[in-house]
């Protein structure tokens, strides 16, 4: 067993098909084929069917799957840390960020960083606290920032900082002169939320829940731009972190305090347990937890 077997078998299986792999690896279709079928030889089972609209793995597949991630998890990492030995640092870091939090803390730290590491290719991935949480596993991002709770036990987690959510509405909006709103009197008002995969609808739903009562949503976006304008036009409101408020005040809308529940939640550095962190994320992450420390 090599590891070119286990990257060619993992990408048939997470791109579904021979052909989307063979596009990916920049490796022909044959040669892929017989590099499984010799895997499949040598381990003695079938891991492959081949179907109509893709693969299907075996109940033996399944196993070697899970098992042939983690190993070319580890073997990147080796060859990182190898690389990684001394000098300026190098190379490519690849981080994930909340959307919800990255205008708020991460235009700085960003700074900091191409400023101290002008030879690094710094990548950041914005998405949703349950898709970083994937790509870190995937070995796609090497470092993250999530909105917790964390119910994956295969992370270091470093508690960074406690935020809570206010509401957000525009001038003509009867709410406007509140000095705060209580969370029950959200419940009949049309709500602006970001995409279904972000943790803080699990923070609005389990306050909605409290109330056996569903959020009515008038519309998702991922960007924060987007669900803004749609507040300014009277689409709905919306509750946001109260710290992206206090760094981007904005004039033309009106923040105000939830109480009864205050919605509350942690920010949290996380990277996957056992793995070699390299120099570059090291770096990453101490500005990561100084910017936080220091609020």
């Amino acid at each position: 067993m090599d590891i070119r077997a286990l990257r060619y078998f993992v990408e048939v299986v997470q791109l579904n098909g021979f052909s989307r792999a063979s596009d990916t690896l920049c490796v022909t279709q044959p040669a892929i084929s017989r590099t499984i079928q010799h895997l499949e030889d040598e381990l003695g089972f079938k891991l492959l069917i081949r179907e109509v609209d893709g693969v299907k793995l075996t109940d033996e597949g399944n196993i070697l799957f899970d098992q042939a991630k983690e190993l070319l998890r580890q073997f990147n990492a080796i060859k990182h840390s190898l690389k990684d030995k001394s000098g300026p640092l190098k190379g490519t870091l690849n981080v994930g960020i909340p959307p919800i939090i990255s205008s708020t803390y991460f235009a700085d730290i960003i700074l900091t960083f191409t400023k101290l590491h002008p030879q690094v290719e710094l990548k950041i991935f914005e998405m949703g606290t349950k898709k970083i949480i994937k790509a870190l596993n995937d070995g796609i991002i090497e470092t993250a920032t999530v909105v917790l709770p964390l119910e994956d036990h295969n992370f270091d987690v470093q508690k960074c900082s406690t935020e809570r959510l206010v509401l957000i509405v525009n001038p003509q909006h009867p709410f406007a002169s509140k000095k705060e709103v209580h969370f029950i009197e959200l419940l009949q008002q049309p709500l602006i939320l970001f995409a279904d995969d972000f943790r803080i609808n699990d923070l609005i739903n389990s306050a909605c829940g409290i109330h056996s009562a569903k959020p009515i949503i008038a519309g998702r976006s991922n960007h924060l731009d987007l669900i803004t304008a749609m507040v300014k036009a009277g689409v709905g409101i919306t509750l946001l972190p109260e710290s992206m408020w206090e760094q981007n005040s904005k004039e033309d809308l009106v923040i105000i305090p939830v109480i009864d529940p205050v919605l509350s939640y942690e920010i949290a550095l996380v990277n996957v347990k056992s793995i070699y962190q390299s120099r570059s994320c090291q770096s990453w992450n101490q500005l990561v937890l100084d910017k936080f420390l220091s609020k």
